[in-house]
């Protein structure tokens, strides 16, 4: 069973300059993510019949959307502070302290396949209330960078274990791994 792993390398120090103006400069990437997460899901629609009828996963639909969850992994980790350098627009990293591995595996179970978005409920009930503590780790992370020009590693900590959690959660709702993630 292929599931994804995405880490962060946890970096000093940190630039205050770059962490105040974080939202305005991941305005182009959130377009770029967007249009390319609305992309993954139309083709994790056409996924989910494949694997239905086939019982394996089309290696071509799945190349795309792995090229579309490293990038977007690397983004949000971007936007939620955890390291400085802007991300490369694209899938493959450019120096940023990330590593992002998910190995393609063709046979997929039909019948979590077809259930999938109800078998996902408790997993999303569980991303809610990470995602929530999360946004209070980011704001409390925004201004001990801003202040100290460090970030705290117990919240980077947490937010590189959210990243990662909420990689592989994107992974299985897009039909790429059966494995529920846990956080």
């Amino acid at each position: 069973m292929s599931k994804p792993t995405f880490t962060i390398e946890y970096t000093q120090p940190r630039s205050r300059l770059s962490t105040l103006f974080r939202a305005v400069l991941y305005i182009p990437h959130y377009i770029i993510e967007y249009a390319w997460r609305v992309l993954a899901q139309v083709l994790a629609f056409v996924q989910w019949f494949v694997i239905l009828f086939t019982g394996r996963r089309n290696e071509g639909i799945w190349k795309l959307q792995r090229a579309y969850l490293g990038y977007a992994a690397r983004v949000w980790a971007y936007y939620g502070l955890s390291f400085d350098k802007w991300p490369n627009i694209g899938p493959e990293p450019n120096g940023e302290p990330t590593k992002f591995e998910f190995e393609y595996s063709a046979d997929a179970n039909r019948l979590t396949n077809f259930f999938r978005f109800i078998w996902l409920i408790p997993t999303l009930v569980v991303a809610i209330v990470v995602m929530i503590v999360a946004v209070i780790c980011v704001v409390l992370s925004w201004f001990a960078i801003i202040l100290t020009g460090k970030h705290p590693r117990n919240l980077f900590d947490f937010l590189a274990r959210t990243h990662a959690f909420m990689a592989h959660l994107q992974a299985c709702a897009l039909l790429m791994s059966d494995e529920r993630p846990k956080f």
